[in-house]
Order: structure tokens, then C-alpha cells, then sequence
């Protein structure tokens, strides 16, 4: 079993790199979130472009996910071992689940899928979906 954050090199900048990617993804939903349902903001003065923009993000930050994961020869985002970067992709994963289960993540990509599941196998996982 690796380290979750590997000491040095190409793969320690792998998984930062996916870590990065998982948390501009969770980060860009905050942000679409919070415009959409600050309770201290008027219908009014929502902004449905700003909404829409973040959400672009989230669905970006997705299909690079997924394009990664394609071309990726192990099970996990950083090779056959379960690292950080697994951790942070499946939380954001499972936070899209939790706040808006309206995006059809898992159509569309079908490695995030496989990945996603395969972390949903694990204990820490399985008992700390939200409700």
C-alpha cells in the first residue's frame, strides 16, 4: 500500500494535481450554491449567469476528470494505490450527489463511474454519505 501523498516527484504532483482539480470542482458548486439560495439575496438579485458559469466549471472540471482517468493505465487517479487525489475526486463526486442531484454526473462519464463505485466499496466511504 503507497503513501496518500506520495514524498516527492511525478507522482506526488499527480495527485496535488488531482487534488487541485476535485476541490476547484466542490469549490465552483459552493459558489453556484450559495447564488442560488443565499437566504440574504431577492429573487431579484440572483444572478443566473454567475450560476450558470460556476456550474460550467463543475462540468469542465468533470470531463478533465474524466479524460484523466481514460488514459490512466491503474484503478485509482494516481496509478494502483489509493491516494489523496482518489479521496478528494470521490468526495467531490459524492458532494454533487448530496447538493445537486439534478447534474447527471455519471451519464457522460463513465470512468468517474467506475471510480466512484469502486470507492463506495471502502467502509470510509459507505459510512459517511451524507443525508
Amino acid at each position: 500500500m503507497g503513501k496518500l501523498i506520495p514524498s516527492n516527484g511525478r507522482e506526488r504532483a499527480a495527485v496535488k494535481t488531482w487534488e487541485a482539480l476535485a476541490d476547484g470542482v466542490i469549490d465552483a458548486g459552493v459558489l453556484a450554491r450559495l447564488e442560488a439560495q443565499w437566504p440574504g439575496r431577492a429573487e431579484g438579485e440572483r444572478s443566473q449567469a454567475w450560476i450558470d458559469r460556476q456550474l460550467g466549471k463543475v462540468h469542465t472540471g468533470l470531463g478533465a476528470m474524466e479524460r484523466q482517468l481514460a488514459g490512466q493505465p491503474g484503478a485509482y487517479c494516481s496509478g494502483i494505490h489509493l491516494r489523496l487525489s482518489d479521496i478528494a475526486v470521490g468526495c467531490a463526486l459524492g458532494w454533487l450527489d448530496f447538493r445537486f442531484p439534478q447534474i447527471d454526473w455519471r451519464g457522460p462519464h463513465p470512468h468517474l463511474v467506475a471510480l466512484f463505485d469502486k470507492l463506495m466499496q471502502r467502509p470510509s466511504f459507505a459510512e459517511t454519505v451524507p443525508h
